[in-house]
């Protein structure tokens, strides 16, 4: 049985896919924190996190992300998934870009709160996509 906050994150996940910066945003607290612990980047509030977003997919425009797994227990959740697209374009703290092709598997923790993200930190594999963008 699907629960309403797994319905809510296939549909964070759908608007990934779209690339919709705003509907994105729809599923995050005002206030939300978004860590990216491979890179070591983390946004505060919406603003800061909306243009993280824009920017990753000016760097990656083709970026899909399949959703493999969804756990949640009361506020928190769990989700597995699959990064893919082509390095396209320089972003900030990140090696020069190559138009290579990659693939990354990663999973994140979310914190939620009155049924949005307050807080997600996303672990995936920077070594992997490395090798992959030589």
């Amino acid at each position: 049985m699907t629960t309403q906050i797994e319905k809510m994150l296939k549909e964070e996940n759908t608007a990934w896919n779209i690339h919709d910066v705003d509907k994105i945003a729809t599923y995050y607290t005002n206030d939300c924190i978004k860590e990216d612990l491979a890179i070591g980047k983390s946004t505060r509030g919406i603003n800061e996190m909306k243009a993280l977003i824009a920017g990753a997919f000016a760097t990656i425009p083709d970026m899909d992300i399949k959703l493999v797994t969804v756990f949640t227990s009361g506020d928190w959740a769990a989700t597995e998934w699959i990064m893919s697209g082509s390095y396209s374009n320089n972003f900030p703290g990140m090696p020069q870009a190559t138009g290579k092709s990659f693939s990354v598997r990663g999973a994140s923790i979310i914190e939620l709160r009155n049924d949005k993200i307050s807080r997600i930190s996303d672990y995936w594999n920077y070594a992997s996509f490395l090798q992959q963008i030589q």
